[in-house]
């Protein structure tokens, strides 16, 4: 038996082999393909739920934070930085460390982000820090000045978590362009 008609037997029957495999294999990847397309449309679709729960979440919890902070910011009230509150003694300090205790463990602390969270605390330990005996003595203005910075940083951080001092606001931003 010749060579050529060995190899040329084989060959033809690798070709026939090739082309069968090529022809399974192109099903095989058009079947893997729609898959593929199928589970993308799938987790396109799960994402698209996701953002849309994560949202309606973001926005309840931006109505709830908003009602808990603007108790919180409230509370602060006693010592303002313009006019001075002459007035303030260290019972009133004690009182306001009480308030603030209060609000968070009657749920506004659960509403602080991790930022609010530290300044509150900062804010709450300048407070017990400077407390003496529960007196009618007034606070002096080094520690007014150290609390009252304290609970400036605490509105402030509150009102980033809100955003309600942003310069621009971001749809006017867009439309600027």
């Amino acid at each position: 038996m010749p060579w050529n008609s060995l190899l040329a037997g084989a060959t033809g029957g690798v070709a026939i082999f090739i082309v069968f495999a090529v022809l399974l294999g192109q099903g095989f990847i058009s079947s893997l393909l729609k898959l593929i397309d199928t589970q993308a449309h799938q987790i396109e679709l799960r994402n698209d739920l996701l953002l849309r729960a994560m949202d309606g979440y973001d926005q309840q919890l931006a109505k709830t934070r908003e009602t808990r902070y603007l108790e919180l910011w409230a509370l602060t009230a006693p010592l303002p930085k313009w006019p001075r509150n002459q007035a303030l003694t260290f019972s009133r300090l004690e009182k306001l460390s009480t308030e603030l205790r209060d609000w968070y463990f009657a749920g506004g602390g659960l509403y602080l982000s991790q930022e609010a969270r530290k300044v509150y605390g900062a804010a709450q330990e300048a407070i017990c820090t400077s407390l003496g005996p529960g007196n009618e003595e007034a606070v002096p203005d080094s520690v007014y000045d150290a609390i009252q910075q304290a609970l400036s940083l605490l509105r402030t951080t509150l009102t980033t978590d809100l955003a309600t001092r942003r310069e621009i606001h971001a749809l006017e931003a867009i439309r600027k362009l």
